[in-house]
């Protein structure tokens, strides 16, 4: 049986800032629907190697293909420009922590900005769009809502539906959950969890082990800058091989007191 064709490759990727080495050879290939969480402690270079994915973090050394993109890094290689950079950005899609809507604009119009400014619908297009999806994330009370108006949790949900109005092939999340309150979480994961069920390839960055166990097909422990170990959920989180790997997870699972 022939593998699914990759969505994304990531491959030998160096960032460095200054002196510091963030990854030092990271790799990554995700397949068509695929749902891949990265796990590791702060600072092992998860969340630079999820940006360098779309590039929002230029790779110093190394390649990215995602789909028909394909980009090479390294002596000899010109980075980039942003026309370029523009077509990735459109097809693989990411949500931040922090949510970073125009608190201007309500939520519709916060999702209709992309698809009329850059992909060209009209705005009563995208306007139907936009009620969908706000619709999909459960806010479809929300429409004329301004950001200020709305919860962390909501404004997140906002926020992975502006991702989804450009249609992208990969959804990249880094951290969706941390900045908010704990009793809004839940809301937010609900939404990535339906979203795993209908098939969209994800790729997550996130401290919530249960959810990670829950909704992906393969976890990879990033250390020190590379990908240390990846495999099934229930093989990384059941027997773990890595010894940082193992001592990571037994802090998680440490009974409080």
């Amino acid at each position: 049986m022939n593998a699914r064709p990759a969505t994304l490759s990531a491959t030998g990727i160096h960032k460095s800032y200054g002196s510091f080495q963030v990854l030092k050879g990271a790799s990554l290939t995700v397949e068509r629907g695929d749902v891949v969480t990265l796990i590791g402690a702060s600072g092992s270079g998860k969340s630079t190697f999820l940006r360098c994915m779309n590039l929002l973090e230029l790779p110093q050394e190394g390649t990215l293909v995602a789909g028909r993109h394909s980009f090479a890094f390294g002596k000899g290689q010109k980075a980039p420009n942003d026309a370029a950079l523009a077509p990735l950005r459109r097809d693989v899609g990411m949500v931040f922590q922090h949510f970073n809507l125009f608190p201007h604009m309500t939520a519709l119009r916060n999702i209709m900005e992309g698809p009329v400014q850059v992909n060209g619908m009209t705005p009563a297009e995208a306007a139907e769009l936009g009620r969908d999806l706000l619709a999909k994330v459960g806010l479809a009370d929300k429409a004329d809502a301004f950001p200020a108006k709305l919860s962390g949790g909501q404004k997140q949900r906002v926020a992975i539906a502006r991702a989804l109005a450009m249609k992208p092939d990969v959804m990249l999340f880094d951290e969706v959950t941390s900045a908010l309150d704990p009793e809004l979480v839940g809301e937010v994961l609900n939404v990535v969890r339906n979203l795993a069920v209908e098939g969209m390839t994800m790729i997550l960055v996130t401290h919530e082990m249960a959810f990670a166990a829950d909704v992906s097909h393969r976890v990879g422990f990033m250390n020190d800058g590379v990908l240390a170990e990846i495999g099934p959920a229930e093989e990384i989180f059941r027997r773990p091989q890595h010894p940082r790997l193992v001592s990571f997870l037994e802090r998680f699972n440490r009974p409080a007191g």
